[in-house]
């Protein structure tokens, strides 16, 4: 099983198994085109039914819970029962230069998510050659979330959330929408009792230089998932289960291809509850300064050195009234352990080691 953060070689080392489990190719022949700094990207053809899906992930580099999870996939015993019906064009790492590096971005510092009609980066072109070449019926457009999202009341975080991405300014309801919609019900209505938090609902506010919603334009369904964050799993090993589960909810969805009522399915969608960004990773209240009490809001900042993903917490704000709650919330007048060590550097790391704030990995 990968860790949350491997290098581009672990991944290749891993997806050789993978295709020798699955009776596929080599590597060199399921390469689709080459990144900006001459990584392959590559694209594997499973399944010989009718319906045809493409699977994306890691166009973001530091995303990598829904592409680990496609690893998980894979390898479990119920996944050639899921292609009973479809075709599927999977390409598990698409952003590889992000991936090494654990960016949001390309080698050129693009965001891939924001070249969809533009076409600038080499990744963006594999990825729309390969839409426009294998014409699928279904997108599903895998991502990972930041640990800022949870419920508009701040009350829970979101570990796990979704979209069906609008198709144009006026959000029309259409029949891909519908369907995408469907989809996002479907994972909802089965894990919503599984989840540490609330399973949420992006924003449908129109971006045509956004792959969904350009998909979503071509009258192609396409669902955005985004693995989200709760508690202290900063692994990520959790919310890569539940990305897991989805994926095969979202398949067997798609290959029983059921009649949709519109009102039905837009009622359902529209009960997912929207978020919000109300959380930090650690939130410290009733902390004394100079300047009286504090709150003092921290987040996490990933970093990869050598090969490893650490974690540094850094002080993002004083008193900040947007953050609404925290994965961690240290109350100094109930926490009689304090030694008054709490310590802010100038670049604002901040660490306290009796409150068990400190970079970690």
């Amino acid at each position: 099983m990968l860790s949350r953060y491997y290098s581009y070689l672990q991944f290749e080392d891993a997806l050789k198994t993978i295709l020798e489990t699955l009776g596929q190719k080599s590597l060199s022949d399921i390469e689709i085109g080459k990144s900006v700094n001459g990584r392959s990207v590559y694209g594997i053809k499973l399944g010989t039914g009718k319906i045809k899906v493409l699977v994306w992930s890691q166009m973001h580099g530091n995303e990598s819970s829904t592409t680990r999870a496609l690893f998980k996939l894979f390898k479990s015993d119920s996944f050639n029962s899921l292609l009973k019906n479809i075709s599927l064009y999977i390409i598990p790492i698409l952003n590889p230069d992000g991936s090494e590096k654990w960016t949001r971005v390309n080698a050129n510092n693009v965001d891939l998510n924001r070249d969809a009609i533009d076409l600038t980066q080499p990744e963006s072109q594999i990825l729309r050659s390969v839409f426009d070449d294998f014409a699928p019926d279904y997108c599903l457009n895998l991502h990972g979330q930041r640990t800022i999202f949870g419920s508009l009341d701040g009350d829970q975080p979101a570990q796990i959330s979704f979209l069906a991405p609008a198709g144009d300014l006026e959000k029309t309801i259409s029949q891909a929408r519908l369907k995408s919609m469907q989809i996002i019900n479907a994972i909802h209505g089965q894990l919503n009792n599984r989840v540490s938090g609330i399973i949420g609902r992006y924003s449908d506010d129109f971006n045509i230089n956004c792959v969904g919603d350009y998909m979503t334009s071509k009258q192609v369904p396409t669902v955005l998932f985004e693995a989200g964050h709760s508690g202290d799993d900063y692994s990520r090993d959790q919310v890569t289960d539940l990305m897991y589960e989805s994926l095969k909810i979202a398949f067997k969805t798609i290959q029983d291809s059921l009649v949709v009522n519109e009102s039905n399915v837009v009622d359902a969608y529209n009960s997912i509850p929207h978020m919000s960004k109300a959380y930090v990773d650690v939130l410290v209240k009733n902390y004394r300064s100079v300047s009286g009490l504090q709150t003092l809001s921290v987040q996490y900042h990933e970093q990869v050195k050598e090969g490893v993903l650490y974690f540094v917490p850094i002080l993002i704000g004083i008193n900040r009234e947007d953050v609404l709650n925290g994965h961690r919330v240290i109350d100094l007048n109930d926490f009689p352990h304090y030694n008054d060590d709490l310590i802010i550097e100038g670049n604002l790391e901040i660490r306290s080691k009796s409150l068990d704030i400190e970079i970690f990995y």
